[in-house]
């Protein structure tokens, strides 16, 4: 028969046994707690990221769209915009500031475009059309080339950006 002493002691045992097993359940817990917050965390990272993409494109369609409706609709617009592509037209002063702003729009939306693409805001793909769009708008409109230069100078950091660089490499030389 048992003494008290080793009841006592077989008691202490399994106590301090399901303690050690009470311990090691809390920490798994902990360690599986911690990783579904990471988990998650992550998760959440990366929707926030597709919400910023897809706002990002939506925003340059949008501003893309109404250039386009105020070609389609504003027919004095659309006047100054085919006038773009004849070498004989002298612009009214007004319509001078017109192309200059414009000129500036166009870059303006061009770097916006290229800081999207380099902080992943846009694809590759998006970023292509992007440096096609420049050249495209260059053979469109060629008498918007003669404000690049003008541009340029106002914002000289421009000249780093990539997305650019059809405008810079047309530009004329020192006379």
């Amino acid at each position: 028969m048992a003494t008290d002493s080793e009841n006592d002691s077989s008691v202490s045992r399994e106590s301090r046994s399901t303690r050690i097993s009470l311990k090691t359940l809390i920490e798994v817990f902990g360690v599986l707690a911690v990783v579904v917050s990471l988990l998650l965390l992550a998760y959440e990272v990366r929707q926030s990221n597709r919400i910023a993409r897809a706002t990002t494109t939506y925003e340059i369609s949008r501003d893309v769209n109404q250039f386009n409706e105020l070609g389609y609709s504003d027919p004095t617009f659309a006047a100054l915009l085919l006038n773009l592509n004849n070498a004989e037209f002298e612009p009214t002063p007004v319509e001078a500031l017109q192309i200059r702003l414009l000129a500036h729009r166009f870059v303006n939306v061009w770097s916006v475009q290229e800081a999207a693409y380099r902080n992943g805001l846009l694809t590759e793909a998006q970023f292509t059309a992007t440096r096609a769009d420049v050249v495209t708008v260059m053979e469109a409109f060629p008498r918007l080339n003669e404000h690049w230069p003008e541009v340029l100078r106002v914002q000289p950091g421009l000249r780093e950006l990539e997305v650019l660089r059809p405008l810079i490499e047309n530009e004329p030389g020192p006379e």
